[in-house]
Order: structure tokens, then sequence, then C-alpha cells
């Protein structure tokens, strides 16, 4: 018999049971994976969601990390909700995700989905959440032969699959010479770890006791599983500085740097400073209008991957 349980507090083994749940689905999370990680998913607050069978443990789970803004004035109110992130289920349990999902919409009335694949896209416009546009994620290839190889088959077209793949060796190749020009000769520096980090000390500090931060100027990304993510703005920094942690990227051959853009102007600027602008899914669960609220906030400040679990 299957029950539902909404886990507040984990302990390092439930992490760890329900991590153990997720490589079924996406075995690279393995590597990502540590009892920092974990002690960092504690001092951040990440919840869990589970299905849990009686006699065979955790059947499909779900990691929840709690986000909130503080709005000055008259009303002095703090908006609160939910990022959900590595939902996943065992093999042989069909139907588990929407299951979980549902019984997930009655615990937490606000919830923000960023990256929605193409299959989870379905189910949630099936549960009615919200479709948010407006938000871009810009790529920018370092190894694209390992990029191509691990997000390949999101090409709709076989022949643009084809044609990367061949053409990658080549841009892998010349891209070395010509960032070092764009760098002039320059290279991010590793930011050292700080494991024992307090919450305090903020989430990029605590970041660095189990993942790679590097630092070029005022341009700041962490290393999650071989995807570089930006911890600020595309306005921050120049050229010069992206192309320096460019070039300490592919001595870690990392597959991309990318950074989170909220609007065509955004996007513009990071198309000179040498990203690509994709469409990013999101979805929110948004019960009582918290999202609606905060989100053209949140893009008026500037929303970075540091504020989501995509640096978790």
């Amino acid at each position: 018999m299957a029950t539902f349980e909404r886990i507040t507090r984990p302990t390092p083994a439930e992490y760890e049971q329900a991590a153990e749940v997720c490589y079924a689905r996406f075995p690279y999370q393995r590597a990502l994976d540590s009892p920092e990680r974990f002690r960092a998913f504690a001092i951040l607050g990440v919840e869990l969601a589970v299905m849990r069978h009686q006699d065979r443990g955790f059947q499909c789970v779900a990691f929840l990390l709690p986000g909130e803004l503080r709005i000055e004035g008259e009303k002095g109110e703090t908006l609160r909700w939910h990022y959900m992130f590595q939902v996943a289920s065992l093999p042989g349990v069909p139907g588990a995700g929407a299951l979980l999902i549902r019984q997930i919409m009655q615990w937490y009335p606000a919830i923000f989905g960023m990256g929605i694949t193409t299959d989870a896209e379905r189910l949630y416009q099936a549960f009615r959440w919200q479709r948010y546009d407006g938000f871009w994620r810009g790529i920018h290839p370092i190894n694209l032969s390992r990029m191509v190889a691990d997000y390949g088959s999101r090409l709709a077209s076989p022949a643009a699959r084809s044609l990367l793949r061949a053409f990658s060796g080549l841009y892998n190749f010349a891209s070395i010479p010509l960032e070092w020009l764009l760098a002039f000769g320059r290279s991010a520096t590793p930011v050292p770890a700080q494991p024992s980090a307090s919450p305090a000390a903020g989430k990029a500090s605590l970041l660095t006791s189990y993942v790679r931060l590097f630092e070029s100027g005022p341009v700041r990304a962490a290393d999650v599983g071989g995807m570089a993510r930006l911890l600020c703005t595309p306005e921050t920094g120049s050229l010069i500085h992206h192309a320096a942690l460019w070039r300490s990227l592919r001595k870690i051959n990392a597959k991309a740097c990318e950074m989170l853009l909220l609007s065509p102007a955004s996007c513009r600027r990071a198309m000179w400073l040498g990203y690509v602008p994709l469409a990013l899914e999101v979805y929110c669960w948004d019960k009582d209008g918290v999202l609606a609220e905060a989100i053209p906030i949140l893009k008026q400040h500037g929303l970075t991957f540091l504020d989501t679990d995509k640096t978790v």
C-alpha cells in the first residue's frame, strides 16, 4: 500500500533515499550529490514530498526549495512559495508522478516550476498550472560535443542534431584561441570553498561547500554537473569577464555556461556577450495568486539562477 508524505525537515538519510529514486531517471545526478549537498539542503530548508510503499520505501519523490519576497510599504508583507525540482519515480510505478504532483498541489499553494520538460508540460497543462512567458536561458556552449550528447535529444530535428555533432569538433577547436583573444589572456579565479558556511553567509557561500564557483571580475558562475550557471544578471560584467570565465570552464570540461534572461532587452544584451537565448518553460501552481504578484517584482529586481532551484 502506498501513502503520501510531506517531509518538512528531512534527515540526511531521507535526502539520500530520495536521491536514489532520482538516479533511476537522472543517473548523472549521482555525481552531484554528497553529504555536503544534503547538508546545504537542510540549511536552505529543502523539503521532500514522497510517495512511499510500506514495504519498498520511496517510490516517487519531489524536492521543494522555499523562496520568498519581502514587499516594503504599507502592506509590509512577505510572499512565499516553493521551487519544485528533481521530480522522479522508480521504473514500474506508472502514474506515480501525476499522483504525487496532485497531492503536492494540496500541500503547497504556490509552486514555481522552471525549466519544465516537454513530457512534464502536458501534465501541468492537464492540472491547469499557469504558464508564464518572458523567461529565457542564454546558452554559451563550452564543449559542444558534450552538450549535444547530453541535450541533443531535445532537438526535434534529427538533421539539426547531426549538423551540430558534425560541427562540434571544429567549434571546440576554434573556440580556444578566440576565447584567449576576447579575454586578453585572462582566466577566471576559483572561489575558495567554505565548508562551514552558515545561512547568514548567503547561498553563494554555501554553494562553495559542494560545487565549484568561478569568479571573473563581477561575474560569478557555479558549475552544476557540467552546466555553469551565472549568479548575476546579463548587465553584470563585460565580454572580457565572460570570455575569461569560459576559458576556466573549458579547463574543467564544462558543457556550457548559461544565464537567466527576463526580457527581450536582456536577450539582446546576452547575444552581445556571446549567449544564445532559448525559451525557458515556466509553469506555476498559484492557488492564491502569490506568484502572479511576485513574478513581476522578481523580474524588475533581477532574478538570477542563484535565487532558484537551478543552483542547489
